[in-house]
């Protein structure tokens, strides 16, 4: 099967990546490396990497030509901090770019489109806990969040009356190996480097806000699942479960064996105080339900860290 995957070297993708790499696929993938890593990157003769962004007059040119029967697109500017302090930087990367590829893709034999969407912010402050799928009360309070819930229309109107359907899976707080601890995103990595290194971690608000937090491979999963849908798709992916950032401190350490306390700083703009999504239609429509518990995930990122 021919694949395009953007973001391939990226933290999921370089997971799907790995997941997809087999004998009966060939692989067209993108990164630009602006978050994305090369030693996250798999070499095989099935694969062929380009370094770019994927949706410039070139790329679009090239996927064109490869002709892709299913696309994953990954690739995304994923910071809610660099999307309020660069709106336009945002709109390029999880906007413009991806329509450009869409466009591209309805010229190709292309049957599926899985796209990584944001369950985290998409919903705003929600009214409703756990969120499903139709809980749309607030709006988004980023940038970021109000371009990841405008593609997911985009997506729907685009592709209407058309061949290619979509899988779009908004994704609680995904983590695991891999997942860059110096980002400004993905705060399991951070906070397990800093106690790691024996340097105090920073919570932004009083650490009583909450999260979903994912494993990065029960997510490669959902997106493999999906893809094998021919129907659209709308699904939440993430535990149901509920986690404070103080207690998933807490759960760090303890791996970790410290007794480092945290900084206390001043919430930033467009964080939510609770997030954490209803994910009973993916176990319905895909037979999805994640596997990996938060103790268990954060174990893997502190054997990954530790080396």
């Amino acid at each position: 099967m021919k694949i395009l995957i953007t973001g391939g070297a990226g933290f999921i993708g370089s997971h799907l990546l790995e997941a997809l790499s087999i004998p009966k696929n060939e692989l067209l993938v993108f990164d630009n490396f602006l978050t994305g890593k090369k030693e996250n990157l798999i070499t095989n003769n099935n694969i062929n990497f380009v370094e770019d962004d994927f949706g410039n007059y070139d790329s679009l040119n090239l996927i064109k030509e490869f002709n892709p029967e299913a696309c994953f697109h990954l690739a995304a500017q994923s910071s809610v901090v660099v999307s309020v302090n660069d709106p336009l930087l945002d709109f390029e990367h999880n906007i413009l770019q991806p329509v450009k590829l869409l466009k591209t893709l309805l010229n190709t034999d292309c049957k599926k489109f899985v796209f990584t969407s944001s369950g985290g912010t998409i919903f705003g402050e929600p009214d409703i806990i756990p969120t499903s799928e139709e809980d749309f009360a607030n709006e988004p309070q980023s940038p970021y969040g109000v371009n990841k819930k405008k593609l997911n229309e985009i997506i729907k109107s685009i592709t209407l009356d058309s061949k290619l359907s979509y899988s779009i899976l908004n994704l609680s707080n995904v983590y695991g190996p891999r997942q860059d601890p110096h980002g400004e995103a993905g705060v399991v990595s951070i906070f397990a480097s800093k106690i790691l290194n024996k340097e105090i971690p920073i919570i932004y608000g009083d650490g009583l806000q909450t999260r979903d937090y994912i494993y990065v491979k029960d997510v490669v999963n959902a997106l493999l699942l999906s893809s094998k849908e021919n129907s659209n798709l709308f699904l939440n992916i993430g535990t149901g479960v509920e986690t404070s950032v103080n207690t998933l401190l807490e759960i760090i350490k303890y791996e970790f064996s410290s007794d480092i306390n945290p900084i206390y700083q001043n919430s930033r703009i467009g964080e939510l105080k609770r997030s954490v999504l209803n994910s009973s239609a993916a176990r319905k429509k895909i037979g999805w339900e994640a596997q990996v518990s938060i103790n268990e995930g954060i174990r893997e990122v502190a054997n990954w860290l530790k080396g």
